[in-house]
């Protein structure tokens, strides 16, 4: 089993010195005055990363966002002179241009990048390593992550079975993005998932869901949501739903009656019961006892802290460092319990010559018989 975490690293760069993205023409009007400066002065300032572009709409809206917030009476900090609002779309880091701003429940807003991280429940050894980009989702992560980590264990004659991992990469096409890879992903269903809506049992076979009034809403299309996720749509008819006597409370200001769910829904389920059985709940504490002190041995002991380079390949350099040095740890506290036991078994057969003898005979004919076999470890 191998359980998974993504938690954010800080970044080598200060929230204090972010910069506003210019718009589109803005950077082409300053790349074409650039042009007639001296060499020098142009390696200068494309050093400084002032050309890093944002859509004009996005600008926009910050500006407009901006000024709505300082004319509001009830908003906090809104009137004070530097009170600013900062996003990934519309501002960078100068001197770190791969840093991202995130922030995590309990902790400060900061420039971070995210560690993935794979531990062996069996010895507590980091499998897999890899900086991410702290703005994108930990549910997106999880492919890359699961398709190095079994490429990776292939080479080594080992064969993933379970994975573990939080609420924060729990997600439809993850679900069945396991199950085509045959691996039971042990991951908590997003809390605002219903199995069930209330009032309007679903038909699997005919693929419908029945309303209140017994009217049915077949299948219709299917959709997007704003992350990409597909989304199934079920809608009622208009007549149906035109002549309805529940319609004031149903649905009063829509001309018929839609439900929209995810097209993972089967996957969702499967994941939900996983959850709710007795060795999910187990599984759930092996995580926590597994993963967790593993980041915090690295952040407090070899210097996952903070990232003192920049850039995301120094970032994954920093990242991959710690990880062998806490594997070389591990490795070297290793003791394998076999050739323990036949040491003192040979040691104390040294006291009797004969009996010594006898012991070195049954070692060495047991050696001979070993040797075209396959370690333990990787059956």
């Amino acid at each position: 089993m191998f359980p998974s975490v993504l938690a954010p690293v800080k970044a080598n760069a200060s929230m204090d010195n972010l910069k506003l993205k210019q718009a589109a023409e803005s950077a082409s009007m300053h790349v074409t005055n650039d042009e007639n400066k001296p060499a020098g002065e142009q390696n200068k300032s494309s050093k400084s990363g002032q050309y890093i572009t944002a859509p004009d709409h996005q600008l926009r809206k910050l500006e407009k966002r901006q000024e709505n917030l300082k004319e509001s009476p009830g908003s906090i900090g809104g009137h004070h002179e530097k009170a600013q609002l900062l996003s990934n779309k519309t501002h960078y880091s100068p001197t770190d241009p791969d840093a991202r701003i995130s922030v995590k429940p309990g902790k400060v807003r900061r420039l971070n990048y995210h560690c993935s991280m794979a531990v062996d429940t069996g010895k507590g050894v980091i499998s897999h390593i890899q900086a991410d980009f702290a703005d994108s989702r930990d549910s997106r992560n999880l492919p890359a992550i699961t398709l190095r980590l079994q490429r990776s264990l292939t080479d080594n004659e080992l064969r993933m079975q379970d994975l573990l991992a939080d609420g924060g990469f729990s997600n439809g096409s993850n679900y069945a993005f396991l199950e085509q890879r045959k691996v039971t992903g042990w991951i908590p269903v997003f809390g605002k998932y219903k199995p069930e809506i209330e009032g309007c049992p679903y038909d699997p076979e005919k693929d419908q869901f029945t309303c209140a009034a017994g009217k049915v809403l077949p299948f219709k299309t299917y959709d997007t949501n704003a992350d990409g996720g597909m989304l199934k749509i079920y809608r009622a008819d208009y007549q149906d739903c035109k002549n309805c006597p529940l319609k004031s409370s149903c649905v009063p200001r829509s001309k018929c009656r839609q439900i929209t769910r995810t097209a993972y829904d089967p996957e969702y389920h499967r994941a939900l019961e996983r959850q709710q059985s007795r060795k999910g709940k187990r599984m759930k504490g092996i995580r926590q006892s597994t993963v967790e002190p593993v980041f915090g041995t690295l952040v407090n002991y070899y210097g996952m802290s903070k990232v003192g380079v920049k850039g995301k390949a120094g970032a994954h350099k920093v990242m991959l460092m710690a990880a062998i040095a806490f594997n070389l740890r591990k490795y070297m506290k290793y003791e394998p319990v076999k050739v323990k036991s036949m040491a003192i078994a040979l040691k104390r057969g040294m006291t009797q010559p004969f009996s010594g003898f006898v012991l070195f005979l049954v070692l060495l004919f047991s050696n001979e018989n070993t040797k075209n076999q396959a370690p333990a470890y990787l059956t």
